[in-house]
């Protein structure tokens, strides 16, 4: 008899998991339609990809120039060593993908925005709230839908790496270690910028406060820089943009993976508490 209550009460969990699955899913797909008719993604991806082309092609001069002075110390001096301190991932991937991070800290919170607030003003957020789907559903969806817009993000940079592994020669592994870092650095800015349209129904003062999250986290930086011993040490583990160079530079550190997932779970918890809070 206990074994078949067990039995059964396992198979109600894996229910409830599938249920909770497709409904985070079916949110995500109905965010993601609409998120691809509003022109705030047409906006918003043209600045992205614009401000990207052009650090890319300041980028390319750079390492243009620096190539050009290594083969001329090399000519001059007859040492060959000279052009093995020029490094394409780091002038150069390195600088568009770092660029691109930045970017996000300020990108993100324009889509992220309206996720939450759009509801409350439309008034579809109380339907929402008295449907089946729990909360934990709909912040799932919302999420995701906020990480598909880092995925349209990473098109624009498919056209800069064609370039570079067309014409040069870059090593693969720091590539995909960065943009593995872009991608859980990405997500947990969607969960910022999700916590903060939880808080308010007005759009632009949910832009304003995901943005101020998202410039402390980037602030912990210098703070680290300034500072010396164990203070300095905990900023600089707190730090987005520290934790994101590991990446970029070829690391896949466990404590990089730890801090991002971390954040992510953090304001995917306290949207949680919000969207509950707002239902009793």
């Amino acid at each position: 008899m206990l074994q078949v209550e067990t039995t059964i009460r396992k198979s109600r969990l894996d229910k409830e998991g599938v249920d909770m699955s497709l409904g985070a899913i079916t949110i995500a797909k109905r965010e993601l339609k609409s998120l691809i008719v509003s022109p705030i993604l047409y906006v918003v991806g043209g600045i992205y990809a614009l401000l990207l082309g052009y650090q890319f092609l300041q980028s390319l001069i750079f390492f243009d120039a620096q190539l050009q002075q290594a083969k001329v110390q090399a000519q001059l001096m007859k040492n060959p060593d000279a052009l093995q301190g020029i490094s394409l991932n780091e002038l150069l991937i390195g600088a568009v993908i770092n660029f691109g991070f930045f970017l996000l800290l300020f990108s993100v919170p324009a889509i992220t925005m309206r996720l939450l607030s759009e509801e409350k003003n439309q008034g579809t957020y109380e339907l929402l709230a008295t449907s089946p789907l729990s909360s934990w559903e709909l912040v799932l969806g919302k999420f995701l839908a906020g990480v598909g817009f880092i995925v349209l993000l990473l098109v624009t940079h498919a056209l800069f790496l064609g370039i570079m592994f067309g014409y040069g020669n870059p090593e693969v592994l720091p590539v995909i270690s960065g943009y593995i870092g872009f991608i859980l650095g990405g997500a947990a800015l969607v969960a910022v910028g999700l916590f903060s349209s939880s808080l308010t129904r007005i759009q632009i003062v949910a832009y304003f406060i995901g943005l101020f999250i998202n410039i402390v986290l980037l602030q912990l930086a210098n703070g680290a820089r300034s500072t010396s011993g164990n203070l300095s040490e905990f900023l600089s583990k707190a730090s987005i943009t520290m934790n994101f160079e590991q990446f970029n530079r070829g690391i896949v550190s466990v404590s990089g993976v730890v801090y991002f997932v971390t954040l992510t779970i953090f304001f995917l918890a306290a949207t949680r508490i919000a969207v509950q809070s707002m239902k009793r």
